[in-house]
């Protein structure tokens, strides 16, 4: 019997003049830069777990600008179903983001596709990241 997709949120975030995306060590001998994506927990919406991991990964408090769209990727180990957000920052507070994020890094449209890990990531920002330029 096939296991059900594992859920979870991810998001595109802009401050009006740079993008943002999280350095990660996912194991001990490997890190990626990457869109954030995690795990929707049983109590919350996509919109929440969306906002409520963006501010535990980079202490960015965001607005929802769109409901990008939901993409479904297998790793070795999980169906993975990712709904993605394009979000704007309203606010920059300062604590310590989650463990495993080493670093979070800005950047315009070009810097931060070529920084990106997965082509899936790079693909989302390509086709999305754009129109929050131009809104």
């Amino acid at each position: 019997m096939a296991k059900e997709a594992v859920k979870k949120a991810g998001w595109v975030v802009w401050d009006g003049k740079k993008f943002f995306v999280v350095k990660r060590t996912l194991r001990s001998n490997y890190t990626d830069i990457s869109l954030p994506k995690w795990h929707i927990e049983e109590w919350e919406t996509d919109e929440q777990a969306s906002l409520r991991e963006v501010l535990e990964e980079t202490w960015l408090v965001c607005q929802i600008e769109w409901r990008l769209w939901t993409v479904m990727y297998r790793n070795p180990e999980w169906l993975i179903e990712a709904t993605y957000f394009a979000m704007r920052v309203k606010e920059n507070w300062t604590g310590d983001i989650f463990p495993d994020v080493k670093e979070v890094i800005s950047g315009d449209y070009d810097t931060i596709l070529n920084l990106l890990t997965y082509d899936t990531d790079k693909w989302i920002f390509e086709k999305w990241a754009k129109m929050l330029i131009w809104k």
